[in-house]
């Protein structure tokens, strides 16, 4: 499908979007924030709506129509003042296995997926000590017999209670190796704890202890389990930062409806340079990301390298777009952004997820500007 923002089929797509999110209104995550609790109707919804196959293939049962569309749901969904979180993660993660799983394991698994019946939403790659550097993971797998046995200690795993599948991330003699576990199939050896954060994001740390797996749960080929996911690096990316456009237009719609309606000392607040100037610079960031998203989406289509650049800089420009549009929400509705009832603080928090960019900007700097590496 076209890369173009304007194109009438993603217009089609928004609207169809909305339909489907229209019993899903802002109290409906809100009610969720506040219970910390999983989408469940959302989820299910967007599954009978077919959301769920838009990066799988047909031949096992997706609908194989690209990142453009997949951007296009998880914005609308925070857009709509949702979290986007567990529907990015359904569409995305499960890029892996198309790409490096055996045929076994992709029919066994992506009709599941694509139809929402089978919850493949996390990976557990993160630790303890080492953080996002997987050049040093003490998670380990060695190889017995006709299979493996694995022991892994991981944080910051987001979902890990609510998915059937999660894609495993150890070190093995031949370096770091993608393990796929079925929950079902693994039982009561993976040790979930939930992890309290400031956003409902279902995060928690994992634990396993000597848990023997068949080799034919390993994923990809032994050693190149950071190959594998770097695969998917880009349009992750991009579709982190349409979610991040998403909560920015959703704080910028609301902000802006509160500047028109809102009367202090006989006037319009939005009359006042206080409040025009931060949602104006607000909309320019915002749009200015979202052509970024864009450019980006062409070149992930295009299997372009220089897609890992631009995928990385849409991710930077529109979490900062999101961020500053959280300022300039607060300074709109004063006092009142704090309150849960304008759902401006929740979509405040939802930002937070995205700001965290410094691994990001080395990679600009090294691969696209060609600095030396940082230290």
């Amino acid at each position: 499908m076209t890369t173009n923002a304007y194109a009438p089929e993603l217009e089609d797509v928004r609207r169809a979007v909305r339909a489907s999110l229209a019993p899903f209104g802002p109290e409906y995550w809100r009610q969720l924030d506040s219970e910390r609790a999983f989408p469940e109707a959302l989820f299910a919804a967007m599954g009978r709506a077919g959301w769920f196959g838009t990066l799988i293939p047909e031949r096992w049962g997706g609908a194989d129509v690209g990142p453009a569309v997949a951007s296009v749901v998880v914005e609308e969904i925070n857009r709509a003042g949702g979290d986007a979180t567990t529907i990015n993660a359904q569409m995305a993660i499960c890029g892996t296995l198309v790409r490096d799983g055996t045929d076994a394991q992709r029919e066994r698994y992506l009709p599941g997926v694509a139809d929402g019946s089978i919850r493949f939403l996390s990976v557990a790659a993160t630790e303890p000590d080492s953080g996002a550097d997987m050049s040093t993971l003490e998670s380990k797998g060695r190889r017995y017999g006709e299979g493996w046995v694995l022991s892994a200690s991981k944080v910051l795993i987001s979902l890990a209670e609510h998915t059937r599948l999660l894609i495993l991330l150890v070190s093995t003699e031949e370096g770091p190796t993608l393990f796929l576990l079925d929950e079902e199939d693994v039982g009561g050896a993976l040790e979930v704890q939930p992890i309290e954060m400031i956003t409902n994001r279902m995060t928690t740390s994992l634990y396993l202890d000597e848990l023997y797996v068949h080799d034919d749960c390993r994923l990809g080929p032994p050693g190149k389990g950071l190959a594998c996911l770097m695969k998917g690096f880009a349009p992750r990316r991009v579709l982190a930062a349409a979610e991040a456009l998403g909560h920015a237009r959703f704080m910028l719609d609301r902000s802006l409806a509160h500047a028109k309606e809102r009367e202090t000392f006989g006037r319009p607040i939005g009359q006042n340079q206080g409040v025009q100037y931060p949602l104006t610079r607000a909309y320019a960031s915002v749009e200015a990301a979202d052509l970024m998203r864009w450019d980006a989406l062409r070149l992930v289509e295009a299997d372009d390298p220089a897609a890992g650049g631009r995928s990385a800089l849409a991710k930077i420009l529109a979490s900062e777009a999101a961020w500053e549009t959280a300022r300039a929400a607060l300074t709109t509705f004063g006092g009142w952004a704090l309150s849960a009832d304008y759902h401006i603080e929740r979509k405040l928090r939802d930002a937070t997820v995205f700001v965290f960019n410094n691994l990001l900007l080395s990679y600009v700097a090294e691969r696209v500007l060609e600095l030396p590496k940082a230290y």
